[in-house]
């Protein structure tokens, strides 16, 4: 059977066209997975980023909760020995003595115990303490500031001379750790005279949470 050369041309054509169908196909497919890849990466990223927000955002949570509770936490007390007998003259004693502050004049954050003198750290932080040492009598006076059984700073004073009665302080800041305890020794064979006049103070405050 004889094929005529206008047929022979249609088929060529046509075979054209299919070949470059197919070749169309293929480069279409190409560029789908392409972009199957390319959305992939751009999601892994996207998750990566979310991922570290997150992470920013719980830190700045934390940050924001750490702030919250230190602007909450107010610490500070104020106490005198105690005031109720006319005059009282505590020591000398042999050995050094533990004074206990029982007239509290301000104790926000109930730290300060009243009982045994102690202030007792509830937080992590910088904190200020005064004291006041009175003593009119003829015995030397004298005190130190313990923190955990150690002293860290001390104020006496000589036997009152032509003015009768004399003064002595001190002060520090000191880093404490939470349950950490402040509290005021007499020096042994030292003397301290306290009355209504609230001369012998002991104070403490909260600088700064850590």
């Amino acid at each position: 059977m004889m094929i005529s050369p206008k047929r022979i041309g249609f088929f060529f054509f046509f075979f054209s066209l299919c070949v470059a169908e197919l070749h169309g196909a293929t480069d279409s497919e190409i560029s789908f997975w392409d972009t199957v890849k390319d959305l992939k990466q751009r999601l892994e990223l996207t998750e990566a980023q979310v991922q570290s927000l997150k992470s920013q955002n719980e830190d700045l949570e934390k940050q924001v909760e750490k702030i919250t509770k230190e602007l909450k936490t107010v610490v500070a007390f104020t106490a005198t020995l105690q005031t109720e007998n006319l005059h009282e003259v505590i020591g000398p004693f042999p050995e050094d003595f533990t004074l206990k502050y029982e007239n509290v004049i301000t104790n926000d954050g109930i730290a300060y115990d009243p009982n045994t003198g102690m202030f007792t750290a509830p937080v992590k932080g910088v904190y200020f303490f005064t004291f006041v040492i009175f003593n009119p009598w003829k015995n030397a006076t004298g005190a130190k500031l313990m923190k955990n059984g150690e002293m860290v700073v001390s104020a006496s004073d000589n036997p009152p001379g032509e003015d009768t009665e004399d003064t002595t302080s001190n002060s520090v800041t000191l880093l404490l750790e939470p349950s950490d305890t402040v509290y005021m020794q007499m020096f042994a064979n030292r003397a301290v005279y306290t009355d209504g006049n609230r001369r012998n103070t002991f104070s403490g405050f909260l600088l700064s949470a850590k």
